[in-house]
């Protein structure tokens, strides 16, 4: 029985909405930042762009998507979501069917970085990680990781599609069926499948008979540590000073630049290396799915582990990655490098929703993953034009990797200066 005296189903609804969350994601990254390497290499072959003006494109989206974040949040800590996910959708969806009317390659980048960016912002972790906190309390960590297999998810499916439904007809063609299917099928899913709030469906967080650890509708935890005694700074002052988050943002923002450069000049990188588009779309989806594993892994284990720990695996396995990447003369060390790179690049967005989750009061969450959102891609922008030009300068990835490998080193040592603070949880020290 639910707190309304009615009958509820088996399976606690929550899980249902985790899979709604994660098809949700899947189209927001799936269809811009996974996609983008594929769509990029058709266009820029007719337009004739360097790859500086191909990578433009990606880094204008990612830095739309930082500057808008901060503002989405506050909109999701205020209305409901699910009227805020199909605005993005129907925005997104319209962005890819303008670019196939595209002229010449600047109005591709518009697209990209006015549309596509707004679409990528809201069906993203950011809606979806808020919905998923005042559903779960003591499963949130492998809620969000199992939700941010989705991007992986995306990774998977669009790539190899897309590519095949260009090379049988056009780019243009499958912009087209992309903004169709997107304004068709994520605001459907949205207004049918998504409730704000376990009260909607007359039920507590996790699924529990009645109020536990968290608030009795879901609304988690008032306070990391301290409980509701602790008075909570809600000021974006407060928040974008608070050493921890300085420190584990900073970390989430290299990986993340690590992880968006690259992967935007994935099947670029590929064909360098003398393999062809084809084959680097596998890798793609390869990545993809080696991430489906990591993130609902890494998801728990952030549960479990400290926060350091945690950063500590992730930045390791990108050292890992970048190492192979240099070092790889054939497929198959290009594959273990793959397999490297979806194993850290998969479990970014779990770990970074999950560790932001036990560092602050639920009633601030959707501000703190917003800011730390405006942070981490605006920043991640600057790394695909800069491998892109880099590679113009030296006609060749692997300096790219010698730098990205150095600064990853030096990560890792700072790790270690993640200091506890008072408004910390226990579990993260």
């Amino acid at each position: 029985m639910n707190n309304n005296g009615q009958p509820t189903s088996r399976i606690f609804y929550g899980w249902w909405l985790i899979l709604v969350c994660l098809l949700i994601q899947a189209v927001g990254f799936g269809t811009s930042l996974y996609l983008y390497s594929v769509m990029i290499g058709a266009i820029g072959a007719e337009f004739e762009g360097s790859r500086f003006v191909m990578m433009m494109g990606v880094s204008g989206m990612l830095l739309l998507v930082g500057l808008m974040s901060p503002k989405i949040g506050s909109l999701l800590d205020r209305y409901p979501v699910k009227r805020v996910l199909i605005v993005g959708a129907v925005v997104m969806g319209s962005g890819f069917i303008l670019m196939a009317f595209s002229t010449n390659i600047y109005h591709v980048v518009v697209c990209y970085a006015m549309f596509i960016a707004l679409g990528m912002t809201v069906l993203s972790p950011l809606s979806c990680s808020l919905l998923l906190t005042r559903w779960f309390v003591r499963h949130r960590g492998l809620a969000l990781g199992i939700s941010a297999l989705g991007t992986q998810f995306g990774g998977l499916v669009f790539p190899p599609v897309v590519a095949a439904i260009s090379v049988a007809y056009d780019w243009r063609v499958a912009a087209v069926s992309l903004g169709i299917f997107i304004i068709g099928f994520v605001p459907a899913l949205a207004w049918f499948f998504v409730h704000d709030h376990p009260r909607e469906k007359g039920l507590y967080a996790d699924g529990d008979s009645a109020a536990g650890v968290g608030d009795a509708f879901g609304e988690g935890e008032q306070s990391s540590e301290a409980g509701a005694t602790k008075k909570v700074d809600f000021s974006m002052r407060a928040i974008y000073t608070s050493t921890n988050f300085i420190i584990v943002v900073a970390i989430i923002t290299f990986m993340s630049m690590i992880y968006s450069g690259l992967l935007s000049n994935f099947s670029l990188i590929a064909v360098d290396k003398g393999e062809t588009l084809q084959r680097g779309a596998f890798l793609v989806s390869l990545m993809s799915l080696v991430g489906m594993v990591s993130s609902p892994l890494l998801g728990r284990l952030s549960d479990m582990l400290s926060v350091r720990k945690t950063l500590l695996v992730l930045t390791a396995s990108a050292l890992l990655a970048l190492v192979l990447f240099h070092q790889a003369q054939g497929y198959g060390v290009l594959v273990a490098a793959v397999v490297c790179f979806g194993f850290f690049g998969g479990a970014v967005v779990p770990v970074w929703s999950a560790a932001l989750s036990r560092l602050y009061d639920s009633r601030i969450y959707g501000r703190v993953l917003g800011a730390s959102s405006a942070v981490v891609y605006s920043l991640a922008a600057l790394s695909a034009p800069t491998i892109g030009l880099l590679y113009d300068l030296t006609e060749s990835y692997q300096i790219t990797f010698v730098i990205l490998a150095s600064i990853a080193t030096l990560l890792i040592l700072s790790i270690s200066k993640i200091k506890p603070q008072s408004h910390l949880m226990p579990e993260a020290r």
